[in-house]
C-alpha cells in the first residue's frame, strides 16, 4: 500500500513534468502553474490522474482433474498424449467449451471472448491438431492442402505463433506442417534448417506445390493469394479441404474494416470451393464485450457468413 501512494504521488508529477517539457512555454510562470495544477494529487481537479481504480484478477478456472477429466471421447489419443508434452498447465473450462464445439462432425463456429492470458489460442489451436490427427490416421499419413487459415491482423502477431506451432507440429515428424505466410516469407530456401524441420514450410515455392494444413497469414496477403496466378495452385490443391478459418484480435475489425473483411472471407470460401455453412469460424478477443452473447453472436455471423444458429459464445 505504501509503494501504492509513493507511485500515485510520483506518477501525476513526473507526466506534468514530461507535457511541460515537450509544450516548451517562454513563461517560466506559466510553466511552473501547469506543473503545479497538472501534477496535482490524482483524482484532484485538473490532475493528469483520475482516482486509481482497483478491480480484483481472478484466475481461470482449471477443469477438475485436469487432463484426466477431459472426456475420453472429445480429442484423439495422440492430440492428449502431444497436449500434455508441450502444455505446462492444465486445460481452462472455457478452453474445454470451446472444444467441445469445434471438434464436432458438423460445423460450428465460435467466439471467444476471454482476458489476456488466457489461453485463447488453445481454443482454437487445438481443435486444429485434432481434426489434422484424425484425418492422417493418427499422425502417421501426410497430409497436403489447407484445412486451417489463422488470420492476424500484424506480422508480429503471426511470428509470435512459430514457437507454439513448432512444439505442436515437431511430434509428427513432418506428416502435419504449417506456413507463416507474409511478406517476408522467401521465394525459395535451400536452408539446411528447412530439411531438418519438415514441419515447417518455409518458402512460397513449397507453399505452392505442397500446400500445408494450416496457413498462419494476414488479410493482405491472403487477398493476394485469391487474385495473384503464381498462388492458384495453392487454392487449386486445398479444393473443398478448408475447414477453419481464424480471426484473432477480432475487435481490430469494426467499420468499413469490418465490411471488406466480410466480403473477402466469402470469397475465400468460395475460392476452396466451401460454403460458409461448411467451415468452422473462430474468432478471439480479449476486449469484444460481455453480456447475454447476442451481439456478439450476430457480429461472427455479419462477419463469416456462417448460420447464426451455429454460432456459439464462449467466456473465460
Amino acid at each position: 500500500m505504501i509503494e501504492l501512494e509513493r507511485l500515485l504521488t510520483r506518477l501525476p508529477i513526473e507526466a506534468a513534468d514530461a507535457v511541460v517539457g515537450m509544450a516548451r512555454p517562454k513563461s517560466t510562470d506559466l510553466a511552473r502553474h501547469l506543473r503545479e495544477r497538472l501534477g496535482a494529487a490524482a483524482g484532484d481537479k485538473g490532475s493528469f490522474l483520475s482516482e486509481p481504480y482497483l478491480e480484483g484478477a481472478f484466475p481461470w478456472l482449471p477443469i477438475e482433474r485436469g487432463w484426466d477429466g477431459i472426456d475420453p471421447s472429445l480429442l484423439h489419443p495422440k492430440t492428449v498424449e502431444t497436449l500434455r508434452r508441450v502444455s505446462p498447465y492444465p486445460p481452462y473450462a472455457h478452453q474445454v467449451e470451446a472444444w467441445s464445439k469445434l471438434c464436432t462432425d458438423d460445423p460450428v463456429s465460435v467466439i471467444v471472448s476471454s482476458g489476456t492470458g488466457s489461453g485463447k489460442t488453445e481454443c482454437f489451436l487445438t481443435p486444429i491438431l485434432d481434426r489434422l490427427v484424425k484425418s492422417s490416421d493418427g499422425g502417421s499419413k501426410r497430409l497436403t492442402g489447407v484445412r486451417a487459415l489463422m488470420l492476424y491482423p500484424l506480422n508480429a502477431l503471426i511470428a509470435s505463433q512459430e514457437e507454439r506451432l513448432a512444439s505442436w507440429f515437431a511430434p509428427f515428424g513432418g506428416a502435419l506442417r504449417y506456413c507463416l505466410y507474409n511478406g517476408e516469407t522467401p521465394e525459395e530456401t535451400r536452408s539446411a534448417r528447412a530439411r531438418s524441420e519438415p514441419w515447417k514450410v518455409f518458402d512460397r515455392k513449397t507453399l505452392r506445390h505442397d500446400p500445408p494444413p494450416v496457413l498462419v497469414t494476414n488479410i493482405t496477403m491472403l487477398e493476394y493469394m485469391l487474385i495473384r496466378q503464381k498462388d492458384e495452385p495453392i487454392l487449386a490443391r486445398s479444393e473443398n479441404t478448408l475447414d477453419y478459418i481464424v480471426l484473432d484480435e477480432a475487435h481490430s475489425y469494426i467499420g468499413a474494416q469490418a465490411a471488406e473483411l466480410s466480403l473477402l472471407l466469402r470469397r475465400v470460401a468460395l475460392a476452396f470451393g466451401r460454403e460458409p455453412s461448411q467451415i468452422r469460424y473462430v474468432a478471439t478477443s480479449a476486449t469484444i464485450g460481455t453480456g447475454d452473447g447476442g451481439e456478439l453472436r450476430r457480429f461472427l455471423q455479419d462477419l463469416s457468413g456462417a448460420p447464426k444458429e451455429n454460432v456459439h459464445v464462449v467466456y473465460g
